[in-house]
């Protein structure tokens, strides 16, 4: 197994790209949670902070593709160390304006999420650039995964941790940080700059690419069981007085997903990426129904960390598929919309299983995250005929 991460450590861009890609990736699962410990003690309104959440993780749904697509233009250097400055002084506006002005505040809040830099679609292009190797490709792509599933346990930790200790501002302040960190460190590393004699395309062009808007399509779908899963979880831990240990079975969700995400890299496959995309989704579909067919608050625990095992699988061969099916010229701008489908996915799941759960019992809302899965795992069977898929290759200019 450490033979084949030794092999990705040799690249000499290899520390940097993991290193400051990790420190970035940190604000970018502390700020949500950060904005509603910020908002709910300021303004105690645990509404305000949903919508300026929703408004953070919409803008940069709709922005992040956009910014993509200018660094896969004119190189990631040029992009990225504006975008790192504006977002740092975006944050500081919503600090400032928190107990200010409420509409300065959700102004603040979107223009943060919309410049939040998508540190790793910068780094998966990267890597997808510089490794040929398919086999060594898909080791490079696990780690990144891992790294994925590492900040999302370690980011909202953070959060609590430095609110409970430093108060409702620290967390957004202590993110600036990691954000200034990882944009410098990615910015001042990077080798590309941009694409050389290649005419600006609209955004809406990469779903024209065949079999690209059914993967994005499936990821939406896969992006309501990631929004509705700890909205569902904490109801039933409440539901059977066990809300204590609601928010550590949340924190089981990600860890299934990194131990099998190192495992996924070191097996050498000889399947499509497509087919090991959907048998992912289908897995994670039994197991999120077996929780729903036993509803026993004992065994949740194990269903739980079951059900995460195919979340890496899944987002690692989605990431390959995608980077198959499209130009290496644009995968600054395919990464970001693949991160952006997920999120609109989640914005949409937290709120309409927040509703079900509302209405009908925690239990019920496994209804929903079965009914997600189920529906993304449909729609990437589309992706299964993708057959061969050839990538038209734009010269990228390497300094």
């Amino acid at each position: 197994m450490l033979t084949s991460y030794r092999e990705i450590l040799r690249h000499s861009h290899s520390l940097p790209t993991f290193g400051y890609g990790m420190v970035g990736r940190i604000p970018v699962a502390m700020n949500t949670v950060a904005l509603v410990f910020l908002i709910s003690s300021v303004r105690d309104s645990f509404l305000l902070a949903g919508i300026a959440s929703s408004f953070y993780t919409l803008c940069g749904a709709i922005v992040g593709p956009r910014i993509g697509r200018l660094a896969d233009r004119f190189g990631t250097r040029i992009v990225l160390l504006p975008i790192t400055f504006i977002n740092s002084l975006s944050i500081i506006g919503v600090v400032f304006f928190s107990s200010r002005s409420v509409p300065l505040l959700l102004l603040f809040s979107a223009l943060s999420g919309a410049t939040m830099p998508s540190f790793g679609s910068y780094t998966r292009t990267r890597w997808s650039r510089t490794i040929k190797d398919r086999r060594e490709l898909g080791v490079a792509l696990s780690l990144e995964s891992v790294l994925d599933e590492t900040a999302f346990v370690v980011g909202p930790a953070l959060a609590g941790f430095l609110f409970s200790l430093y108060g409702s501002n620290s967390p957004l302040v202590a993110g600036i940080v990691f954000t200034v960190i990882g944009g410098v460190g990615l910015a001042i590393t990077s080798f590309d700059s941009g694409i050389r004699g290649s005419a600006p395309e609209r955004i809406g062009g990469l779903l024209g690419i065949k079999y690209v808007k059914a993967l994005f399509t499936s990821l939406i779908a896969l992006g309501l069981l990631f929004g509705s899963n700890f909205v569902v979880i904490l109801a039933v831990a409440k539901e059977n007085n066990r809300a204590a240990e609601g928010g550590i079975w949340v924190g089981l969700y990600p860890i299934g997903s990194l131990v099998a995400g190192l495992v996924y890299g070191v097996i050498h496959w000889k399947s499509r990426n497509a087919t090991r995309y959907t048998l992912a989704l289908a897995f994670m579909t039994l197991s999120t129904s077996a929780i729903l067919f036993s509803q026993n608050i004992d065994t949740i625990v194990y269903f739980i960390i079951l059900s995460g095992i195919g979340i890496a699988p899944a987002l690692i061969a989605a990431n390959a598929l995608l980077k198959d099916l499209v130009p290496l010229s644009r995968l600054n701008e395919a990464f970001s919309m693949l991160g952006a489908s997920i999120s609109i996915g989640i914005t949409l799941g937290s709120t309409l299983s927040g509703s079900l759960v509302d209405r009908f019992g925690g239990w019920d809302g496994f209804y929903f995250m079965t009914g997600a899965t189920l529906l993304a795992t449909l729609l990437s069977l589309i992706c299964i005929r993708a057959g061969k898929y050839e990538t038209k290759d734009e010269t990228i200019s390497h300094g």
